[in-house]
C-alpha cells in the first residue's frame, strides 16, 4: 500500500465539515414558518444569542451575531475608532487584513512570539488600536493583551476558539471585542456567520452599523451595511449547539489520540493543544523547512491531503505588500516555512490518523 497510496475510497482529506442534518433542523424551521420571520434580528436570532451569551458567560447584549466573521471583523474595526493604523500580526489567516482593510484603515504589520504564535506587543504601541490573533483555537488572552494595550481599542480574532472562549465570565471585555467563526468549517456553525463578543456600549455600535446604521428609526445615523444572521442560519446554529456537547466527546477522543502519536514522533503542536482546547485544524511543526516540504510531499503522494492554513503570511501577499511593518518578521517567517495543517475532523477514524503518523514517523526518522 505504501508504493501506491491509499485506496480511493480511504483517501483522507484536510478537512470534512458535518453540519447539522436536515431532520434537526425541522422544529426550528417550523418557527420560522409559524413567525413568517426570515431576518431583521427575529425570535431563533435571538435565541442563539442568549444560548451563546449563556456559554460564553456573558450577558446577552454583549453578543451580536453577524452575517460572517470577515464582516463581523469589519464592523468592530470600523466602530471602534478613527485612528488610522492598527498593529496586527501578519501570522493570521487574510481575512484578518481583509476586514482592516474593508474597513478603511491602515495596517502595521508585527512579527509574533515564537512559543504562543500571538503578537509580540510593545509598550511603544500602546497607544494604538490592536487586532490580535488566538491561534488555531487558542485562548484569546486578553488579559494578557490588555497588559501592554490598556485604553486602546483591542480586537482578537479568534476564529476558530469556540472552545477557548466557553467562558470569558471573568474576561475584561472594556474597550474590547472577540470574534468567533461559525463557518461550517468551525466546531458549532450557523453554515456561515460569526459571533462578536464584548463591549456592551461597542456590541451596539457594531449592530446598527450592520444594519444600514439604523436604530430604531429607518434613518442612517451612520454610514453601515447589510451583515445580519439569516434565521435559516440561526437555525442551523441552534442545531449545530444542541450537537455540541456530544460532538465535543467524538473531538476531545480523537484530539488525545492524534496528540499523543504526533508527540511520540517527536513533532510539536500549535500552542492551543498542550492548553487543552478543542479546534477544527491540527497544525504541526517540523525541525526545518526541508522536513516539512518531504511530509508533505510523503502525505500527498499517499492521497493525504494537507494545508498551509495562513500560507507564507499576509505580508507575503501582492495585496497587502505595501503595508508597513513594525519590525523584521522573522518568526512569522520561519512559521511558515516549517508548519503544516494536517488531516482532522470529527468522523475521521484511529485507522486514518494512524496512516498519517506512518507516513510522517518515516519522513522524521529519516
Amino acid at each position: 500500500m505504501s508504493g501506491m497510496g491509499l485506496p480511493e475510497h480511504v483517501r483522507i482529506p484536510v478537512m470534512r465539515p458535518r453540519l447539522p442534518r436536515h431532520t434537526s433542523l425541522t422544529k426550528y424551521l417550523e418557527v420560522i414558518d409559524e413567525r413568517r420571520t426570515y431576518t431583521n434580528f427575529g425570535p431563533l436570532h435571538q435565541r442563539l444569542e442568549e444560548r451563546l451569551a449563556e456559554y460564553l458567560g456573558v450577558r446577552v447584549d454583549q453578543v451580536l451575531l453577524c452575517a460572517n466573521g470577515t464582516l463581523a471583523l469589519q464592523g468592530a474595526v470600523v466602530t471602534a475608532s478613527s485612528e488610522s493604523e492598527w498593529i496586527m500580526p501578519s501570522w493570521t489567516f487574510v481575512a484578518s487584513a481583509e476586514a482592516v482593510s474593508a474597513a478603511a484603515r491602515e495596517i502595521c504589520f508585527a512579527d509574533v512570539e515564537d512559543d504562543s504564535w500571538t503578537v509580540r506587543l510593545e509598550s511603544r504601541t500602546a497607544s494604538q488600536p490592536h487586532l490580535v490573533v488566538a491561534p488555531f483555537g487558542d485562548l484569546p488572552r486578553l488579559e494578557h493583551h490588555r497588559k501592554i494595550v490598556v485604553d486602546s481599542p483591542l480586537i482578537v480574532d479568534a476564529a476558530s476558539c469556540f472552545d477557548a472562549c466557553r467562558n470569558l465570565s471573568s474576561a475584561h471585555l472594556d474597550n474590547s471585542m472577540v470574534m468567533v467563526s461559525l463557518h461550517a468549517t468551525k466546531l458549532v456553525t450557523t453554515g456561515e456567520g460569526g459571533l462578536l463578543v464584548g463591549d456592551s456600549g461597542w456590541i451596539d455600535d457594531v449592530k446598527r452599523w450592520s444594519n444600514f446604521g439604523f436604530r430604531g428609526r429607518r434613518i442612517a445615523d451612520i454610514r453601515g451595511t447589510n451583515a445580519k444572521l439569516s434565521e435559516y442560519a440561526a437555525a442551523v446554529g441552534l442545531a449545530s449547539f444542541d450537537e455540541w456537547g456530544s460532538a465535543r466527546n467524538e473531538l476531545a477522543a480523537l484530539m488525545d489520540y492524534y496528540e499523543k502519536k504526533l508527540l511520540e514522533c517527536g513533532l510539536t503542536l500549535q500552542p492551543a493543544f498542550s492548553a487543552g482546547h478543542l479546534t477544527s485544524a491540527v497544525v504541526v511543526r517540523f525541525a526545518d523547512q526541508d522536513q516539512r516540504d518531504r511530509s508533505r510531499s510523503a502525505l500527498h503522494g499517499a492521497g493525504v491531503e494537507t494545508r498551509a492554513w495562513w500560507s507564507d503570511g499576509v505580508h507575503q501577499m501582492a495585496t497587502f505588500a505595501g503595508c508597513r511593518q513594525r519590525e523584521p518578521l522573522v518568526v512569522t517567517n520561519h512559521l511558515a516555512q516549517t508548519t503544516l495543517g494536517l488531516p482532522f475532523f470529527v468522523d475521521m477514524s484511529t485507522a486514518q490518523i494512524d496512516e498519517v503518523i506512518r507516513l510522517l514517523a518515516g519522513v522524521v526518522a529519516s
